[in-house]
């Protein structure tokens, strides 16, 4: 996904690559009333199954708040993100799935601090503290400027490069093959979300949670390490519910926002999942409901083209102009040949505190929550022109010190139109579709 740069904020197993006699029904086909009905565009033969969702913008969006620190530890907090934590659909068989960060030194990769002068020139780069300490004690108290003033930003050197291998492969996916595997269910690394929590509107009981995924690598039409990437489920509740467990459960889902590209987008229309235990019954909680979002898949831009971009969408579509960049230069990203499922039961949900909050002695693997943060190198190798210049080519930035946390409406809306086909995407055969009607017959239309 391509990152504009930006500067420091201040102040159960998984489902293995379904096949399709083991898919259960197309998803365009679940979803013909909604392309009817909410500008979704495309070809599609049969009764849909959706779910239309409250817009978002529906209520005051201005006065976001964190959490207070009582909430931030409360045991009912973490209950609630793995009720609504997000199931995925990755674009290819060998796809990376998002993981902890902790990948991003488990090959030798040293942290180093880099300090940045005027016009981002780097004026000193060394190595502050060894790979294997890095996960063993706390590192937070490395001091995010010098005393000139100048801004130090640390980053490490994930596994590999995208320099292609004589297997036809990209350095980082024989690296991820030899770290993590093919199998999620097998992988040393199990597929991974980060949940951060704050108030959209507190008085009305609205919470927001931010599922940020980390994915070792992008390779779209711009290549880069350590790719962040999120979407948002907007809850309705009650304002004390998270330190009362009794009322937690009244928590309901109203709303999402889907990032891409530097774009935000919300649906009207999601698909929300359940995972199906052999005998029938959900895997999960009778109440849990998780959104499944789609990984961006494939786009080229002139002789530049890729796989995987990273970026998070709704349904199995292709959203022309989606990408960065301007008129006909935007590429479109293309998530209608999803290869792998992983069910939201199968991830591993870790919960993040405001930075000030964070006992890194507790959780040395965290300390990277309190500084400036980036998960892999400052370029890549293989890119456009100017890629590298217009900040494409770099690791992003840690989500706590992004102008995204603990707000929303800071990026401008994707107003495109996105086009289904209903004979390209299936679900696994395994999970359950849940929304307004078991049938999918009553689909509410706006």
């Amino acid at each position: 996904m391509f990152h504009r740069a930006q500067p420091p904020r201040t102040p159960a197993p998984a489902h293995p690559h379904a096949s399709r006699s083991r898919r259960r029904a197309l998803i365009g086909a679940f979803l013909f009333a909604a392309a009817a009905s909410s500008c979704v565009l495309g070809s599609t033969r049969a009764g849909a199954r959706g779910t239309r969702t409250v817009a978002s913008t529906a209520f005051d969006r201005s006065k976001p708040t964190p959490l207070t620190a009582s909430e931030d530890s409360a045991p009912a907090l973490q209950g609630l993100v793995r009720r609504f934590n997000p199931a995925l659909a990755l674009p290819e068989a060998d796809s990376p799935w998002p993981v902890d960060v902790s990948y991003a030194w488990s090959d030798g990769g040293d942290l180093h601090a880099r300090t940045v002068g005027a016009g981002g020139r780097t004026l000193e780069d060394r190595v502050v503290r060894r790979a294997a300490s890095l996960g063993q004690t706390a590192w937070s108290d490395l001091p995010a400027s010098d005393s000139a003033g100048h801004d130090i930003h640390y980053w490490v050197d994930a596994p590999g490069t995208d320099a292609v291998t004589a297997s036809g492969r990209t350095g980082w996916r024989e690296r991820w093959r030899a770290i993590a595997g093919a199998d999620p269910a097998r992988s040393r690394f199990q597929p991974t979300e980060y949940a951060h929590a704050f108030w959209l509107d507190r008085a009305n009981g609205r919470l927001a949670i931010q599922y940020w995924f980390f994915y070792p690598f992008n390779e779209w039409i711009n290549h880069h390490e350590g790719d962040w990437e999120h979407v948002e489920v907007i809850l309705e509740g009650h304002a004390c519910a998270l330190e009362d467990a009794t009322v937690v459960d009244r928590f309901h889902a109203i709303g999402y926002e889907f990032y891409f590209h530097g774009w935000r987008y919300q649906p009207q229309n999601v698909l929300r999942v359940r995972a199906l235990a052999p005998d029938g019954f959900a895997t999960g909680g009778s109440n849990d409901d998780h959104v499944l979002v789609f990984t961006g898949g494939r786009g080229q831009l002139l002789f530049w083209k890729g796989s995987q971009s990273g970026g998070s969408y709704p349904l199995p579509a292709r959203y022309a102009g989606a990408g960065s960049g301007f008129g006909p230069f935007r590429p479109a990203d293309d998530t209608r040949r999803p290869a792998r499922f992983i069910p939201a039961e199968s991830f591993r949900v870790v919960l993040l505190p405001e930075p000030r909050r964070l006992d890194t002695r507790a959780h040395p693997e965290l300390s990277w929550l309190r500084l400036p943060f980036y998960a892999g190198a400052p370029r890549a190798l293989v890119n456009p022109p100017l890629m590298d210049a217009l900040g494409g080519g770099g690791a992003p930035l840690q989500p706590a010190q992004r102008r995204e946390w603990d707000a929303i409406d800071r990026h401008p809306r994707w107003t495109g139109r996105p086009l289904l086909d209903d004979t390209l995407a299936y679900l696994p055969r395994d999970w359950k579709l849940i929304g307004p009607s078991a049938d999918g017959s009553q689909l509410a239309r706006r």
